[in-house]
């Protein structure tokens, strides 16, 4: 049984078809006017793992705690999984409710 490529490995091949993002309009409002970081990450997690040939319940997700909803905002996350590295994550919220869009940056696979 071979070993699981890195996130990198595989995203090179995805990176010639098209970058990855997400539109999601999820309910992301955590206490008061905040992201739910925890609901967050799962849905990063639920979503872009299985383009990457990793089971989700293998995966987790880290996402800054106390992000206000406001559209247009942009933060990091990161997401992780056994024996492939971590990948970065570009989240920006599109509206005041808590909807996202979220991209893997291609840069972050490129070889130097």
């Amino acid at each position: 049984m071979g070993s699981r490529k890195p996130f990198t490995q595989m995203r090179v091949v995805r990176a010639t078809l098209a970058p990855l993002v997400l539109v999601l309009a999820f309910g992301l409002a955590g206490c008061g006017n905040t992201v739910d970081a925890e609901d967050l990450e799962g849905q990063l997690v639920e979503q872009i793992a299985p383009d990457y040939d990793v089971d989700p319940d293998d995966a987790s997700g880290e996402c800054p705690d106390d992000i206000e909803i406001e559209e247009g905002r942009e933060f990091e996350c990161t997401l992780s999984a056994p024996d492939r590295g971590d990948l970065t994550v570009e989240v920006t919220l599109t509206d005041d409710e808590g909807g996202f869009e979220a991209e893997v940056p291609q840069e972050q696979f490129e070889q130097p």
